[in-house]
This record gives structure tokens, sequence and C-alpha cells, in this order.
């Protein structure tokens, strides 16, 4: 027992929060390794996710609309700066974050625990985006399949779900070739087919009634979940090669839809009206049947859409997925498959309310306030903890390391001041300009609009309930806490042990700061390299410190 005793003090203990990877062996750790979690097969699977989740439904539904009723061309005035000014910058700085760190929006926040909340109120509203975005893809496969026809079925009046508004205004010229000049009390066949058909809306009396599931609806979105599960299977893995055909199939098919629309009789005049400027709209505060072979168009065109919207929503789920795979790995990363399983069914059930005949109602409602003033929120805390906080020459090093080269004047400058002062501006003059939802005619009771503002409000609080988490979890006085849970966790930093350099070799999880880790590595003594190593760490977040003062 005492030569037990003479060796054990003899040789110094290395606890196990200071050990390497390759000091532990095959012990667990509470480490999340980059092999376990899933990578990228390649640089092109990298980036065609990127476009494939940047290039969604919106850029072929949302945005041509939104041109058209805000100024045609003077639109792009404001789209084309506030790509400038928010749009870059911020995504450079959120895919600089997640690659760095090989980490998801919850874990990712070790650089700064204090500010994790924003990170769980993004994924609360990803998770709510996700489950209306998968129904337009419903929508999208339903349209999909009825064009497998001949004919198609909002080409005629005639139908069952018409009414005798309906007026087919290609084949209702006069003698001279126009079109009637009262056309104000008609509605087309697309449109009726769309609303009382698809939709069957004149079955609801409003958001409060939904009415009835429309089971061809219900099951177009089971489709579509089950395509997103098979699709995310296996995580960046598999939906990095799907991604080779759904984000460079709908160029091809928008290619050829441009070079036949633009063959048309009066294109030109058409793309005129679209783009001549309109700046009076500014100052506001706000889809084949045409073509020949139209069931053979619609069908591409459809096909397209579901490419387009499939991407998006891989990231969507992949985000869900992977934020709370990394905040419990060694529980859910081995059944990520079943847990993978388990958040589409779970989706899938929440989202049919919106298979209903008033579903469009709350599909409006879950799109104007799900992602409105509570993403800027984030966004803007966001920025602030990455510059301000964590600080901006610490990230800029971090990018350095990463790939090369330093970010130049034009993102610091965005991230600094332009991108969180811009967007705090537009959060001020949303509150102020507030208007209700609306769907056409149909306005949305005071209980609705509320809902909605809670839906905003509930990410929001995520955050300074996340900031008191953080703080209760250290010890000391407040600002003592405060402090400490503004720091990087010690095992901040690249997932892999051989991309670890600089400030980043042999740091180790455990740890909210280099200074408790120095105590316990004169504690046990004998590790010279890891205390070396804290040495550095101090002095450089000294001297960035005291710069930024």
């Amino acid at each position: 027992m005492k030569k037990l005793q003479g060796a054990h003090l003899r040789k110094p203990i290395t606890p196990d929060l200071l050990m390497t990877p390759s000091d532990q062996g095959d012990v667990d750790l509470d480490v999340d390794f980059a092999a376990d979690r899933g990578n990228w097969t390649g640089k092109l699977d990298f980036l065609l996710s990127c476009i494939g989740y940047c290039v969604g439904l919106g850029n072929v539904w949302r945005f041509p609309y939104r041109a058209y009723t805000n100024g045609g061309g003077a639109f792009l005035v404001p789209y084309f700066l506030m790509l400038a000014i928010c749009g870059i910058p911020l995504f450079f700085l959120e895919l600089s974050l997640g690659q760095f760190s090989s980490l998801g929006p919850l874990a990712v926040w070790k650089i700064s625990p204090l500010f994790k909340g924003a990170g769980a109120a993004m994924l609360l509203i990803v998770g709510l985006v996700a489950i209306y975005y998968n129904m337009i893809i419903a929508y999208v496969l339903f349209y999909l399949f009825a064009s497998l026809t001949s004919d198609l079925p909002w080409e005629h009046c005639g139908n069952w779900w018409n009414t005798e508004l309906c007026l087919e205004h290609r084949g209702s010229k006069d003698g001279n070739g126009a079109l009637p000049l009262n056309l104000t009390c008609t509605v087309s066949p697309s449109e009726e087919y769309w609303s009382r058909y698809v939709l069957h809306i004149q079955g609801s009396q409003g958001i409060g009634s939904p009415g009835e599931i429309r089971w061809n609806l219900c099951l177009c979105l089971l489709l579509a979940w089950v395509i997103v599960f098979l699709c995310i299977l296996k995580g960046v893995k598999s939906s990095g090669k799907v991604v080779y055909f759904t984000a460079t199939f709908p160029y091809l098919i928008l290619l050829m839809l441009l070079v036949r629309g633009v063959t048309l009789p009066g294109a030109w005049k058409g793309i005129q009206f679209y783009l001549t400027p309109q700046f009076h709209h500014l100052l506001s505060s706000k889809a084949m049947t045409m073509l020949p072979l139209s069931p053979f168009w619609s069908f591409l065109f459809f096909f397209m859409l579901l490419t387009l919207g499939l991407d998006s929503q891989f990231a969507f789920l992949e985000t869900i997925v992977t934020a709370v795979t990394d905040e419990f790995p060694y529980y859910l990363r081995p059944k990520k498959v079943v847990f993978s399983g388990l958040i589409c069914v779970a989706m899938y059930l929440m989202g049919l309310i919106l298979t209903t005949d008033g579903g469009m109602y709350w599909l409006v409602l879950l799109d104007d306030y799900s992602a409105s003033f509570g993403l800027m929120v984030v966004v803007i805390t966001t920025c602030l903890a990455v510059t301000r906080v964590y600080g901006i020459q610490r990230f800029c090093r971090d990018i350095h390391m990463m790939l090369g080269f330093k970010p130049g004047l034009y993102f610091r400058a965005c991230w600094l001041f332009l991108s969180p002062a811009t967007l705090l501006a537009l959060l001020v003059y949303s509150i102020v300009k507030y208007q209700p939802s609306e769907y056409g005619s149909y306005r949305f009771p005071p209980w609705a609009e509320l809902l909605g503002i809670l839906m905003g409000l509930l990410s929001c609080l995520m955050i300074p309930a996340g900031m008191l988490v953080a703080v209760l979890r250290e010890e000391g006085s407040f600002w003592e806490r405060l402090q400490q849970a503004s720091r990087p966790a010690m095992d901040w930093g690249p997932s892999l042990e051989e991309n670890r350099t600089g400030m980043y070799v042999a740091t180790l999880a455990g740890s909210q700061s280099p200074k408790p880790l120095m105590v316990h590595m004169r504690k046990y003594g004998g590790i010279t390299s890891f205390e070396n190593t804290a040495i550095e760490v101090d002095r450089e977040i000294a001297e960035e410190e005291e710069s930024m003062m």
C-alpha cells in the first residue's frame, strides 16, 4: 500500500479535464467529434447546399410579386441596398461561425454562452418556418400531380368548383382581338381552382373555424415530409448529394422558360411594364396556360418549384436535428435516423391544421409572424455578440485561420455598424407602421393577431431567458458571473484536433475561461505544454481586451 501511495505521489495525475483525445484513448469524452457528426464529402457539396438554401421558393414565388407591387424596377434599389448592407455580410458571418466550429445554432454559442438563448430563438423560428414551408411544397406536389393530364384543370371554366364569375380571359376576345374592358368583376379559372378546389376555402368561415381536413392536401403533405426525411437520412452526406440535382435543375428550367417567354408576342412590353420604375411605391410601407403544350410546361415548372423548395427544407431540418444532437451527442447521435424521423412526424402532425379548409389563414399567420420582428432581434443580437462581446479582432483572426485571409473593411464595417443599425431601424419602422394580417378581403380577428405577436415575442424572450440561465450557472458576484458567461468556452474552436492551431492548440472541454484552466494545471502539475498554451491564451486575450477599451 505504501509503495502504491509513493508511486501515486511521484507520478503527477492528469485529470480528465486536461486530457487530450489522444491521451484518453477509447474513453468517452464530452467533446463532439466531426467524424461522428458527419462532414461534407467535398467543397462542391457545401457550395451547392448553400446555393440551394439561399435560392428557394421565394425567389420564384414571392420576389416577382413583391417587385411588381412595390414599384417594379424601383424595388430593385432597396433590394440590392439591403443585400449589400445586411444580406451578404450577415450570411458570411453566420456561415463562418458554423464552419469554423462545426457546430449547430445551439452549441455554436460556446463562443459566448451568455447568448445561447439567441440559438434557441433561431431554432424556434426555423421550426415554425419549416412547418408551413413544407405545406407550400405540398401545394407544389398537388399541382405537379394535377399537371399529369392532357388538359390542365385550371385552364377552363365549367367545373363544379367554378362560379358564374369565372371567365376564361384567353378565350374572351372580341372581334378586334382585344379583351373586354370590364374585367373587374370576373375571376380567372386558375384563381378559382386554387381557392375553391385546392384550398376549398369556402368551407371555412375564418381562422377560428378551419373546417375539415382536405385529405388530398394531407397526403401531399405526408409525401413532402417523407421525401425530406429520405433526403436527410444520413445528414449532409445524403443531402449533400441530392443537391447536385436539386440545386442545378431549376436553373435549366428557368432558362428554358426564359427563352420561350421572350419569344412570345408582346414579351418586351411585359418586361418594360414589370421593370419600369414607379418610385412612388417606395413611399408606402409594403403563376402556365398561355404556352403551347401547357401540361408539359406546367409539370416542368412545378417540378422546378419542388426542387427549389426541397433544398431550403433540407437546411431547415438539418439545422434542427444538428442543433439538438450537438447538445446531446452520446444519446442522440447514434440514433440520429430515428430522431430525424420523430422530428418529421411531429412537424407533420403540427402542420395538419394547414391542410384544412381554412388552413391558408393559419399559413398566412405563420408567414407573417414566425420570422418577422423576432428574426431581426435574433440577428441583431448575434451580430453584436460576435463583434462586441467576442470581439471583431478575434473573429477576424478565426476567419484568417480558417480561410487564410482576414475579412476586409467592407465586412468589418457592416458587422460593427451598418448591419445592426439598419436592422434596428427596420425593426422600429415595422413596429411603427404595423399593419394587421389579411388574406384577400379577410381580416384576422384580434385574438389571432395577438397569437401572432406572441409567437414573435416568444423567440425574443428566449434571449434574456438564456442569459439568466448562463449567469446562474456561474459562481461569484453578478458582475463576475456575467464576465464568466460572456467568455468563450475552453473547447471553443475548430472541431477537428488537427485544425486547432495558434491559440486553439490543445484547448480542452470543461472550463469557461483560460484562468480556471491555469488553476487546474498548477494544482495537478507536470503539464508544461498546456501551461504554456494557457499563458499564451491569457496574454492574447488581455491584449485584445486592452485594445478594445
